[in-house]
């Protein structure tokens, strides 16, 4: 009978078993991803995003973009709510493109710091992308624009997916969604042309994944090591007779790309990572047999539109409209000045004041004000002391209605008109350094490697330079003598010794041993008694040259490299033209003759004129008096 009881218990143990199995298998999605992996969190910087989100205004929409990843769903939405400023109480709506309510954020009174999970399972993806938006909604929101408006600060945002991205399968697996880390493997004496096919690979993938910080790095170990497939892509390049792609052990951990050809047919295989039509290789194998290189040319004017600076936004009060343009996408390499026009069309201010204050960094560039025509259109100089690789624009405008207290519907829309232009003057006379590239570097450079495992070191900067524009970089890979004879713009990957023999003056100049020269205002010959790891950026007879040289220990390199990585906004981030890490491992940024503050240049023109004027220190004062104009005026109009 005892006997009986226990047999029982078991069976109905083994039933309860079997049922809560039963019931997990039935909850799991069916979607392609292996759920047998735990859901992945990842960052929106990651993502390509940043990871904090500014919600001023009631009502008002905040719209967002983030891939999501092939095989997966976006489970779940994550961060904190940070500052809540004039909010008695509220929440802030999560809604995907649709329209669809995800969740609400509650925003209870005296929020100062909050964790938040917003379920967004049911969120609607569209071409590898899901779209959210963020509404704040007030429970006693203000009926007039009196009040300072209401904002609430997100930070630490993140999406957390079903599980990492199936393991690849097919040659179209080797693109998803969202990636952490490609690791292409070369071998340690790669050939002229696997070198070649490695780093335009390197600069296809990082402008295909931009704006996601994707870190592609090159392996010159003996043999290939494995990757973690969840979120690691490994791609082989060797050389061979014959020209394609395959997938190695598909479907498993150990999956990997290989790329085989030689000489052209080898570089030819990258063609199919220019853009998305890798996504049409869903076999594990497939091969590019011819490529029409169809390289956009270059232009000295471009317009809004192409340079993606066409932006609109609404103004009550104040309100910064921010834009700017990315130089490499003139593709003329370095410039020395821009020529703006800029149309915008704006609600006609009739009754009311409004005004326009361009700048670009603290510097003014020019001052309009609004009126009931609804059009500005100006002209203006940028020049060289702004100029960078991404030369950005803040236009601040300001509408003051008529009516005091006016209702928050009487709103100004300022549109700027795609068909605004920007001209470029081409010329390295700008601050070089670091923020002259990649610009300087376009259309096309050279990369010499003092020895083939140096090939790491250039991808890395290639990596970390491409992630800062829509155009993929053009690297050639040439002999050490041929690069540095030639005239191109220049990567240049060696060691102390070669680089002091080259006949180039770099910032810090390699001595013997552990001696530097610093090439500097004053120039100083130093001892450091310890090795040191550097990366900097010059101009050697009006070429752009990129070193990259270590004395001793080539791991401090990387700590160079890992710093720029470091940074909120990459190699975008640097100033000056050395970065460089000693001995300690500390890593320093410096600016030694280029890359920092430039002063104002000769006046080509009478705008050039006024220009220098303005920075000579009546900008701030412009801004005073802009707002002090307006203020009297508003004033006289009252009291009559």
């Amino acid at each position: 009978m005892k006997l009986l009881r226990t047999l029982s218990g078991v069976v109905l143990l083994c039933a309860l078993l079997l049922a809560f199995n039963t019931a997990l298998a039935s909850a799991r999605p069916t979607s392609g991803a292996d759920e047998s992996k735990p859901a992945q969190l990842v960052s929106w910087r990651q993502l390509g995003q940043s990871e904090k989100l500014v919600i001023i205004g009631s009502n008002l929409p905040n719209g967002v973009e983030l891939p999501v990843p092939a095989g997966v769903k976006a489970l779940s939405l994550t961060g904190t709510v940070g500052s809540v400023v004039n909010v008695a109480g509220g929440r802030v709506d999560v809604l995907d493109s649709r329209g669809v309510q995800l969740g609400a954020i509650p925003l209870p009174p005296g929020t100062t710091s909050a964790p938040f999970v917003i379920d967004t399972s049911a969120a609607t993806v569209t071409n590898g992308t899901v779209g959210l938006t963020f509404v704040l909604r007030e429970d006693n929101p203000p009926g007039t624009s009196c009040s300072t408006p209401p904002s609430v600060t997100l930070g630490a945002l993140a999406m957390s997916f079903s599980g990492p991205s199936p393991d690849p399968v097919t040659v179209s697996d080797f693109r998803p969604g969202y990636l952490s880390r490609f690791v292409l493997w070369v071998g340690p004496n790669a050939p002229r042309d696997v070198q070649q096919a490695a780093l335009t690979l390197t600069a296809q993938l990082s402008a295909l994944y931009r704006p996601i910080p994707v870190r592609i790095d090159v392996d010159t170990a003996d043999n290939p090591q494995p990757v973690q497939p969840s979120d690691t892509r490994l791609i082989e390049i060797r050389r061979g007779p014959q020209p394609g792609m395959t997938v190695r052990n598909g479907g498993t951990p150990a999956a990997a790309l290989v790329i085989t050809g030689q000489d052209a047919s080898l570089e030819n295989q990258i063609g199919i990572f220019v853009d998305r039509r890798i996504d049409l290789a869903q076999s594990p194998s497939a091969a590019v047999t011819s490529v029409a290189d169809n390289v956009r040319p270059s232009a000295r004017t471009l317009t809004f539109a192409q340079l993606g600076m066409a932006v609109k936004t609404t103004v009550l009060g104040t309100s910064t409209l921010y834009s700017g343009f990315d130089a490499t996408t003139f593709g003329v390499g370095p410039i020395q000045g821009a020529q703006l026009h800029l149309v915008a069309r704006y609600t006609p201010v009739v009754g009311g004041e409004g005004s326009v204050v361009l700048q670009s960094g603290s510097t003014v560039l020019a001052t309009r004000t609004l009126d009931s025509s609804g059009i500005l259109d100006l002209q203006t100089d940028i020049p060289a002391e702004l100029i960078a690789s991404k030369t950005g624009m803040a236009l601040e405008i300001q509408y003051l209605p008529r009516q005091e207290c006016a209702p928050l519907s009487d709103r100004l829309t300022f549109v700027l008109d795609p068909a605004s232009t920007v001209t470029v003057i081409p010329g390295a006379a700008n601050r070089g350094g670091f923020p002259g590239m990649p610009m300087s570097l376009t259309p096309d450079f050279a990369v010499a490697l003092g020895d083939p495992t140096m090939i790491r070191y250039a991808a890395q900067a290639i990596n970390l330079m491409g992630q800062t524009t829509d155009t993929p970089l053009r690297p050639t890979v040439r002999s050490l003598d041929d690069a540095l004879k030639g005239d191109q713009p220049l990567m240049l990957v060696t060691n102390q010794q070669q680089l002091s023999q080259s006949g180039l003056k770099p910032p810090i100049q390699p001595g013997t041993g552990a001696s530097v020269s610093i090439n500097g205002d004053p120039v100083t010959a130093v001892d450091l008694n310890g090795a040191l790891g550097v990366i900097q950026a010059f101009t050697d007879r009006n070429r752009a040259v990129l070193a990259i040289d270590a004395t001793g220990d080539w791991s401090l390199v990387d700590r160079s490299f890992d710093y720029i990585r470091s940074q909120d906004d990459g190699w975008s981030s640097l100033s000056g033209d050395v970065v460089a890490t000693g001995a300690k491992n500390v890593t320093v940024n410096l600016t030694l003759r280029e890359g920092g503050p430039m002063a104002p240049q000769p006046a080509a023109s009478s705008g050039w004129r006024w220009w220098v004027w303005l920075t000579a220190g009546v900008s701030a004062a412009a801004i005073v008096a802009v707002t002090l104009f307006l203020l009297g005026r508003r004033r006289h109009s009252d009291s009559t």
